[in-house]
């Protein structure tokens, strides 16, 4: 009989554990649910001239990252596994200003991700040899 109990007990705790964890609920990473403001890139303490911050918001449910570069909106999907992380086809609205020559270098550190840290209230943005290409921080 005690047999029977514990193996129902077993059963009825995974099912609970099962039901809760579904994959639903998206990813709850510190990556994830923060808006993060780019505060350095390619080791350059990055302040915008329009006074507009350059930020990044990633979605765990939907695995798709957004946010304001220098001039435009973007977004598009993103992978993530463990520390790794790569960017898909972004997309971004097309707004002319004096900071495009900036947001084409930031498209082009964003293309060169490949891993990542959160430490803190900090993002830390790496490339394939392990340097730190941006810095963001939450805000």
């Amino acid at each position: 009989m005690r047999t029977l109990f514990a193996a129902i007990a077993v059963f009825c705790v995974m099912f609970i554990y099962g039901c809760n964890s579904s994959g639903s609920s998206g990813d709850k990473s510190p990556l994830t649910g923060t808006e993060w403001v780019m505060f350095e890139m390619d080791g350059v303490k990055y302040e915008p001239a329009s006074g507009k911050n350059v930020t990044m918001i990633f979605d765990g449910t939907s695995k798709n990252v957004g946010g304001k570069a220098p001039c435009n909106t973007y977004g598009g999907p993103y992978t993530k596994s463990s520390n790794k992380l790569s960017f898909g086809g972004l997309f971004s609205t097309e707004m002319a200003c004096d900071e495009l020559k900036i947001e084409q270098e930031y498209f082009g550190m964003l293309a060169k991700v490949f891993a990542y840290q959160v430490s803190g209230d900090k993002l830390y943005l790496f490339d394939t040899g392990g340097m730190v290409i941006a810095r963001f921080k939450a805000k």
